[in-house]
């Protein structure tokens, strides 16, 4: 394939699928926002929290898989997650209450975490000149188990009773993570030698090679202990309360605690490390990944909340039954499998920041498109508005991705992580908003976070300076 070896073929194969399935049973409620209210009583408020939660743990989640996977490896955290998504899936499917819905969307948030692996895994199995094209078909192909489950779990579940339909499609979508995760553990194959080359202390931050570096670092943890703290608050103040005053301030506390400690470690590690001599090919810049963050919030989170609201919007504004709302809401995910790659291989053609610009300006150009949706519009307009949209919040994922592993490659399992988290920032950021306004206001402010991002691309590095010491792995 594409001039893989059939090896790079083998890992290709096995690590998209595995993030297909992860994916599929990741959203595996999208479709039955709807059924949920009607089959168990939900109300609107508590979808809207549950959708939260499902994207809300993926934010420290994402940090932690990338800290593993440099410590033990991909082929056996990939497979322990998907294991550990199955049985989420079968939780969530004998819910009776919300609390057992709100546990499950949780502990469902941490399965979203399961593209760092993968960005680990190709990223030591192809060499620089192929990377953007490989991670872009990984990300691009398993990002489409998102339109997957829109697509294909109402048609499932459409051939039971309402009531319990919905249960069978979540609990087949947790059958399919159990079986590849047995699959991937067997078949899956590490580069040890690459493996010991990229092997990595087992801190919580993240190695810097100046000061100025640290400081940066500190603040741009920020927004994702402030999203979980927007989780909490969801949770105990707005709307529903379901934590109690005392409860609520014990974990603000705690995130604070949290933030502060990752702070204090943050400084001494990398004030200890500072004072020793740094070699050239180790020296980068932290502004790189603050950027391309940025670049994922925008259009993997504001990919994520679309894809949590975009059927039940279409349901209620067209009056289209929950299969049909989502085969047409699956069209905001359903490029994936086209749009990533393309990213990924036309930033292995072109100057990555110029890339980035263009996909950025179309997106914010979609959002904007997107916004004037009202019923008096015929279906295909719609679905032309959202596959133009999509195509190229796609493509900029594609070409994120293509990038980050260009930084430093031993330390591509962190920032990859961290950049995977803030994607799940963006989505919190946008799926808090969500509640708070209409879907139009929601567009247009999608739109105005793109014009951000593309003010803060300007200064971003070109990425023709690689890492001269990993040219040869």
């Amino acid at each position: 394939m594409l001039k893989f070896d059939a090896r790079q073929n083998h890992i290709l194969h096995l690590s998209w699928l595995a993030f297909f399935f992860s994916f599929v049973a990741w959203f595996n409620m999208a479709p039955f926002n709807t059924t949920l209210i009607r089959t168990v009583g939900l109300s609107q408020e508590q979808i809207n929290v549950l959708m939260l939660c499902n994207v809300s743990l993926t934010i420290p989640a994402r940090i932690l898989i990338g800290i593993l996977v440099d410590h033990f490896g991909a082929r056996k955290v990939f497979s322990y997650l998907l294991i550990f998504s199955a049985g989420v899936c079968f939780y969530f499917a004998s819910g009776e209450s919300f609390e057992d819905f709100l546990i499950a969307r949780l502990l469902m948030g941490i399965v979203g975490a399961g593209f760092v692996v993968g960005i680990k895994m190709i990223s030591e199995w192809f060499p620089p000149e192929k990377m953007g094209l490989a991670q872009g078909i990984y990300a691009g192909w398993g990002n489409f188990g998102a339109a997957a489950a829109v697509f294909t779990l109402p048609i499932i579940a459409s051939f039971f009773p309402e009531e319990i339909g919905w249960r069978y499609a979540v609990g087949f979508s947790g059958i399919l993570c159990a079986i590849w995760g047995i699959v991937y553990f067997i078949f899956a194959k590490e580069l040890s030698e690459k493996s010991n080359t990229f092997r990595t202390g087992f801190e919580h931050n993240i190695e810097v090679t100046t000061k100025k570096d640290i400081f940066l670092q500190i603040l741009f943890l920020i927004p994702i202990y402030g999203a979980m703290a927007t989780l909490v608050w969801k949770l105990s103040g707005h709307t529903l309360h379901l934590l109690s005053s005392t409860t609520f301030k014990i974990l603000i506390t705690g995130i604070l605690i949290l933030y502060i400690f990752n702070v204090r470690q943050t400084v001494r590690s990398n004030l200890l490390k500072l004072d020793e001599q740094i070699s050239p090919e180790k020296k980068y810049e932290f502004k790189q990944i603050i950027i391309l963050s940025m670049v994922y919030a925008l259009a993997f989170g504001s990919q994520l909340a679309v894809i949590s609201m975009f059927p039940q919007f279409l349901e209620s504004t067209f009056e289209l039954s929950v299969a049909a709302a989502g085969m047409v809401g699956s069209s905001f995910a359903f490029m994936n499998l086209i749009s990533r790659p393309a990213g990924g291989w036309i930033s292995d053609l072109i100057e990555k920041k110029r890339v980035l610009i263009l996909f950025v300006i179309s997106s914010m150009i979609g959002y904007i498109i997107m916004s004037q949706i009202n019923s008096s519009w015929p279906l295909w307009r719609v679905l032309l508005s959202a596959f133009g949209c999509s195509i190229f919040l796609q493509a900029g994922t594609g070409a994120c991705f293509a990038a980050v592993p260009l930084i430093r490659k031993d330390l591509t399992g962190k920032l990859a992580g961290l950049a995977g988290a803030y994607g799940n920032v963006g989505a919190v950021m946008f799926l808090t908003v969500l509640s708070f306004t209409g879907p139009e206001k929601f567009f247009i402010i999608a739109a105005f976070y793109a014009a951000i991002v593309l003010i803060a691309l300007v200064f971003i590095s070109p990425f023709n300076n690689l890492h001269k010491s990993f040219q040869k792995n």
